[in-house]
């Protein structure tokens, strides 16, 4: 191969990998943006420790009883930021202001949402991109406990 076309590939590969690979927050642990008080106080139970089964994402549940409550944090892509922000039909996709450079929120409409309980807050800054999902509360309450958590996280860069 020669040099010009190794440089070539070089640089398609590095463009290939930064698409695929989390923003520039993978070096943050995500289970470290949020403190297990911070995600207890936002679902209002005693939630369990972080859990991190995958380097991009950390997840906490309930401590005790179970009534459905969970609330994750994923480090995503431009691409998937971008792509969340498609119209499906069912499904509300609100922009946020205050929450970093860019944000919206993504969920189900009621009475479907009643079913599944799930609020996604898609933001970023700069070039971090982070998604909060929680699980199990009220829409409007979902929605707002999600913006408090991700101004915590951010407050961690």
């Amino acid at each position: 191969m020669t040099l010009k076309l190794m440089s070539i590939a070089s640089i398609a590969f590095a463009l290939f990998m930064t698409e695929l690979s989390p923003s520039a927050v993978a070096s943050k642990e995500p289970c470290s943006l949020l403190t297990v008080e911070q995600v207890s106080s936002a679902m209002g139970v005693a939630m369990g420790l972080g859990q991190s089964p995958v380097p991009e994402g950390c997840f906490w549940d309930e401590s005790g009883k179970k009534t459905g409550k969970h609330v994750s944090l994923r480090i995503s892509t431009t691409k998937h930021f971008a792509a969340g922000k498609t119209p499906i039909p069912g499904a509300e996709k609100p922009a946020l202001t205050g929450v970093g450079d860019e944000a919206y929120y993504s969920y189900f409409v009621p009475p479907r949402y009643d079913k599944y309980k799930i609020v996604d807050l898609h933001f970023k800054k700069g070039d971090a991109i982070l998604v909060i999902e929680m699980r199990g509360l009220p829409l409007e309450e979902a929605k707002a406990q999600a913006k408090v958590l991700a101004l915590n996280a951010l407050n961690k860069f």
